[in-house]
């Protein structure tokens, strides 16, 4: 955006794409303009009656697994009692406000789910189960459950955890044997669609590995031992998106991957890309030291530096705007979310605790990696092996089998 159009809004607010590159700029605090205000559609209010979700075991073929996605990919899964944010879930929220509520569609008629109850909320009567073949899962999203002072960056955040979520249920539904596939949605931000498949696609293992964010009540580091060149291999590997995916092409094509690896075994100390089957050396070095300039706590808060990978997502923002409309924006947010849900999931198969954050300086980040001229750093995913076993309580079932 030309220093003209910084200083007149009012030439930004006459072009639609304008408009929204202003608003993609404004949520990163290193590129400060005047954003707009254009909002994403709240969550609805939930209505009275209720169903319990294990009623949708009834439906031939697809309620059994239908149901283990949706319990899979919505309900708690642990409880922290020493963590400020202790509710977690197969996803990452910020501040685990859970921006996103999922409502499920079948026969044209809906219900609100209810992840914690495991309830449906909305008509008291379920379809006849002989007439249902697919179920679709709309997902909306309320920023406003995020303080204020994240102003419109809270719109990014809750487009990210819209895209974490729905991959999250696509992971879930291939798994347990469905066809999934996740799309933009009309007049929602994004839905699943869910129907009978022949066999399970994804390994169950990853859709129910233990999840961590990292022990961080003393500030968020990793194991200083060195990691095994194989568990980064296996990240990297099993991070690639499924058919079904946002993250899959041709809406994940938008988005590139870099990575600042340090303290692996084997492998040098530096800046990667993903080409083909492994990474590919970009710039040798100590990486992870450049990016910590990026934020504005240190290392006793967030040791960036001392991370065994630095997950880097970036686009070009202007480009996708000016080839695909306003819609390009939001839908990336939804792609990236999407992608970095894959790489929290092989991150947890593997050991590896992953954190999302999205509050860093961007052209300080995208200086750090050496990013092209208009690529911009859209997501960051820090990752390593934790210090120790954080204590929780399981919210998951005992009795729940393993699956398939």
């Amino acid at each position: 955006m030309s220093p003209a159009e910084r200083a007149d809004p009012a030439r930004t607010e006459a072009d639609p794409t304008r408009t929204e590159l202003a608003t993609a700029y404004g949520h990163g605090p290193g590129k400060s303009v005047r954003a707009s205000h254009r909002t994403v559609r709240p969550a609805r209010n939930r209505p009275a009656h209720s169903v319990e979700l294990s009623r949708l075991a009834d439906i031939p073929l697809l309620g059994p697994a239908l149901v283990r996605t949706l319990t899979a990919g919505l309900a708690p899964r642990r409880w922290e009692p020493w963590n400020m944010y202790n509710d977690h879930r197969a996803y990452p929220s910020a501040r685990s406000a859970y921006l996103v509520d999922a409502t499920l569609r079948l026969g044209g008629r809906r219900w609100a789910i209810d992840p914690v109850r495991l309830l449906l909320e909305g008509p008291a009567r379920l379809p006849d189960p002989s007439t249902v073949t697919s179920a679709d899962i709309e997902l909306t999203v309320d920023p406003g459950r995020l303080p204020d002072g994240y102003g419109t960056l809270r719109e990014a955040l809750a487009l990210l955890e819209a895209g974490h979520l729905g991959a999250a249920l696509v992971e879930a539904g291939l798994a347990t044997g469905l066809a999934a596939r996740a799309q933009s949605g009309s007049g929602v931000v994004s839905e699943v669609t869910l129907s009978h498949g022949t066999a399970a696609t994804w390994p169950w293992e990853r859709v129910r590995a233990t999840r961590s964010s990292a022990l961080s009540p003393r500030g968020l580091s990793a194991d200083p031992r060195p990691l095994p060149a194989g568990t980064l291999h296996r990240l990297i590997r099993d991070s690639r998106p499924p058919e079904g995916s946002l993250a899959a092409p041709p809406a994940g094509d938008r988005l590139r991957h870099r990575l600042a690896v340090r303290g692996v075994t084997g492998v040098p100390d530096g800046l990667y890309g993903l080409d083909g089957d492994g990474p590919v050396l970009l710039q040798p070095g100590r990486i992870t030291e450049r990016i910590r300039s990026a934020f504005g706590l240190g290392p006793e808060d967030v040791d960036v530096a001392g991370m065994n990978v630095v997950w880097m997502i970036t686009a070009d923002i202007g480009a996708v705007v000016r080839g695909q409309g306003p819609a390009g924006y939001p839908d990336t947010l939804l792609s990236a979310g999407a992608a970095a849900q894959h790489v929290c999931s092989a991150a947890a198969a593997a050991g590896l605790f992953c954190r999302p954050v999205r509050s860093f300086d961007e052209p300080a980040v995208e200086a750090a990696i050496r990013a092209d001229p208009g690529e911009d750093a859209v997501y960051m995913l820090l990752i390593g092996r934790p210090r120790a076993l954080d204590f929780c309580y399981d919210l998951t079932s005992p009795e729940e089998p393993t699956w398939p």
